[in-house]
């Protein structure tokens, strides 16, 4: 084949698949659409010449419409409505038998309660008849799973999404914040169990990952802050050193020694600061060793075996302000009203 022949079109090789029995579906629903939107329209229309002002506006610049109107087809309303309702519940019965041939439910009678507003839709009453909306709805979103319309191109659905959207999110946010408000009321009044639960369900079996991740943490914090204040620590061991040597009374009698006393108490005083100085060098470098791992695995184990106790909300109210903190920026964040991006 070459390369610039024409692909086939989805939509041609889409309708030469289709079956006779798909194809006649297909022209039953677009059909049922047709005469839903008339009978929508005629429903408004009536609607509005029913309105005192259209009606009299009507006869002022329209007279003859307007009487022809009256009488043939207001007069008459409610049997072309029943017309078409006629028509509706043919459609209602015919889907239910198909729906029975092809098993599509569980129980045969299911189809009325999933159809319901087919159902009610087909009751000649000015409330319900508004409900034959839906049913061109859901026949719109049947041809959208059959691939014969795409609707999410459609410049209207783009639009009602993003209000539903504002919507959705709007209600979503609302419920949100209102059950977080009432966990934290819970932990307020007392209440032990979501404490427990987190302690239990979420912290116990993360030991080891906590274990690493603090001593991790601790590892870089420590080095990272000694290597920025290395010097500032070493002049403040300095000065304690030198005031532990002024103060202490042997070193001062050492000094007295002849010839060599000041020198030897000078050098003690450099070979404690080097002492010093090296003991925290070898530390801070030694953070990486498994001793340290080790030391750190056992203070994280001392301290979940210690909220593992049952007594873990009264000994640990910190934990519950913990949480309730928590939760509050949970609110603020759920609050954050994303929408507005669109139309900013």
């Amino acid at each position: 084949m070459s390369d610039n022949a024409t692909p086939p079109d989805p939509g041609a090789l889409l309708d030469t698949r289709r079956s006779k029995t798909e194809r006649a579906l297909l022209a039953w629903d677009l059909a049922m659409i047709g005469l839903v939107s008339v009978n929508l329209l005629l429903i408004l229309i009536d609607m509005l010449y029913s309105i005192g002002f259209v009606e009299n506006a009507l006869q002022a610049g329209l007279p003859g419409l307007s009487a022809w109107y009256d009488r043939t087809i207001h007069a008459h309303f409610f049997s072309i409505d029943l017309v078409f309702v006629g028509l509706f519940v043919a459609d209602v019965l015919a889907g239910w038998a198909l729906a029975v041939v092809q098993q599509r439910y569980l129980r045969w009678y299911f189809y009325p309660f999933a159809h319901w507003y087919d159902v009610l839709g087909c009751i000649p009453v000015a409330g319900l008849r508004l409900l034959r909306v839906l049913r061109v709805i859901s026949i719109i979103m049947r041809l959208q799973r059959l691939g014969v319309i795409e609707i999410r191109d459609w410049w209207l659905y783009r639009q009602a999404m993003v209000y539903y959207d504002v919507i959705v999110e709007e209600i979503s946010d609302r419920v949100v914040i209102k059950v977080l408000g009432g966990v934290q009321d819970e932990m307020r009044s007392g209440g032990q169990t979501l404490s427990r639960r987190v302690v239990h369900d979420v912290i116990a079996p993360r030991r080891a990952q906590l274990t690493a991740a603090v001593s991790s943490q601790a590892e870089n914090a420590i080095a990272a802050a000694y290597g920025d204040n290395r010097e500032q620590i070493q002049a403040y061991i300095a000065n304690v050193v030198n005031r532990a040597v002024d103060q202490n009374p042997a070193l001062k009698n050492l000094e007295r020694v002849p010839m060599l006393g000041r020198f030897v108490s000078e050098a003690l005083d450099l070979a404690i600061q080097d002492t010093v100085n090296n003991v925290l060098d070898e530390a801070v470098a030694g953070l990486t060793s498994r001793d340290f791992d080790a030391l750190v695995g056992n203070i994280v184990d001392s301290v979940i075996e210690r909220l593992l106790a049952e007594n873990v909300g009264e000994a640990t109210p910190e934990i519950q302000d913990a949480m309730i903190e928590v939760l509050e920026l949970v609110k603020d964040q759920v609050a954050v009203k994303r929408w507005r991006g669109h139309f900013e």
